[in-house]
This record gives structure tokens, C-alpha cells and sequence, in this order.
């Protein structure tokens, strides 16, 4: 399927939910390390705004805890990228339930990764007819999970996502060697944990198989038979 045939049937989607609540729609875009989710999640965003469907990317890497959380089990190592990279807790509250409030708002960010700063910004307000697209490897995790109105897993093989991770990040980890040592080691260990504590293919709405950009395959929809 061609990609504006996925986000037109990510529209239906957003369409139905929208009749049946008053408050933003919450759409969770997940994959591990590399496979493309924040190409997607933007080019969706874009997509959805030029059909006239209000629509926010809000980056779950503004929610990222301090340096000194991120690698207090090590800066190598596998269960601390999983377990301490994002505060899940600050996202929930700031996003996810403030969005659903009386009053529905979101905060951009809680840390600048930059500075190494918390941050005290001011909720934005929202419109009840908003969707919020958030792209992430490990938004299927428990304190998430009840949250998503519609949750996407862009599914490729680790071989395919490590190739893109590289390509995008050696130059900012140190070269093509340190990059790819970083994926095997860190990023692609932590997401086995997650796959394996999580599942995310038995929670997810759908599954798009997005080994190539241009020719992407449909694997689930909840609305139809596969």
C-alpha cells in the first residue's frame, strides 16, 4: 500500500474514535530504535492538518529524565536505556491526562537534553477536536498503555532498523563503528526487553510493516479480518 493509502485509513480511524469522545484524540505511533517512526509521525501530522483534522506531534524526547538517571546502571547498558531514558510519569501526567482534563492542555517538554535541564514551561491549551501523534519506542509500556485512544507499531526486521539508526545517528555517536556498537549493545537489547515484557503486537490497533518507505504492508487492522 502506498502511504497516503495508510494514512487515509488511519483517518477512518481517527474519525470513529472522534465520534465517540469529546476530548483530543491520542494516537501512539511505536517501533523499536530505527525502523522510521518519527518520518512517519510527522509526515501523519502533516497529512492529517492538510485534510482539515487538527492534529500536534508531541515529542516524547522532551520527557527524557537527567543524564545522571539516564546512566546510573551504566552508559552501556541495555536495561537502563529501557528502564531509565524517559520520566513515563511526567509524560502522563503533562500529556496524556492533562490533555483529557476539564481543561484539556500539554506541556511541549519537562528536559532539554541540550542543557541537561528540567524544565518549567507552560501548559499550551487545546482544542477538544485535537489529535495528539506521539512517536516512540517504548509507548506500549504499562503506564501508557490505558492512555492511547489508537496505537500504531511500525514493524521491520532489527537488521533494517539498525542499518537506518546508523545512518541517522554516526555522526552525532562517534562514527559508523560506535554507532552501530551502540545499537547492538544498548538500544537493540533494550528493545528485546521490551518486546518481550510488552508484546506490542498483540496491543496494537494496527501493524504496518514499514521495511520499505514506499511500499508499506499492512499486517493488522482491528476494524477487519486479516
Amino acid at each position: 500500500m502506498s502511504k497516503k493509502e495508510i494514512f487515509h485509513r488511519i483517518e477512518q480511524h481517527v474519525l470513529s474514535i472522534q465520534q465517540k469522545k469529546e476530548k483530543p484524540v491520542l494516537l501512539a505511533i511505536n517501533g523499536i530504535e530505527g525502523t522510521g517512526k518519527t518520518v512517519f509521525a510527522g509526515q501523519l501530522t502533516d497529512y492529517l492538518n492538510s485534510i482539515y483534522i487538527k492534529s500536534i506531534l508531541v515529542g516524547i524526547d522532551g520527557f527524557h529524565f537527567n543524564k545522571a538517571t539516564r546512566y546510573r546502571q551504566g552508559r552501556d547498558s541495555a536495561k537502563g536505556y529501557y528502564e531509565d531514558s524517559y520520566d513515563e510519569l511526567a509524560f502522563v501526567e503533562k500529556v496524556l491526562k492533562s490533555s483529557q482534563s476539564d481543561d484539556p492542555n500539554y506541556t511541549k517538554a519537562s528536559h532539554d537534553l541540550e542543557t541537561d535541564e528540567y524544565l518549567n514551561l507552560e501548559p499550551i491549551k487545546l482544542d477538544n477536536d485535537t489529535v495528539l501523534i506521539t512517536d516512540g519506542a517504548y509507548l506500549f509500556k504499562a503506564n501508557y498503555r490505558a492512555h492511547w485512544d489508537l496505537k500504531i507499531y511500525l514493524k521491520t526486521s532489527f537488521d533494517i532498523a539498525r542499518s537506518r539508526g546508523i545512518a541517522r545517528d554516526q555522526h552525532a555517536l562517534g562514527g559508523f563503528t560506535q554507532t552501530e556498537k551502540k545499537y547492538k549493545e544498548r538500544y537493540h537489547k533494550a528493545s528485546e526487553i521490551y518486546l518481550k515484557e510488552n508484546e506490542p503486537e498483540k496491543i496494537a490497533d494496527l501493524i504496518i510493516d514499514n521495511s520499505n518507505f514506499e511500499d508499506l504492508i499492512l499486517l493488522k487492522d482491528r476494524r477487519i479480518a486479516n
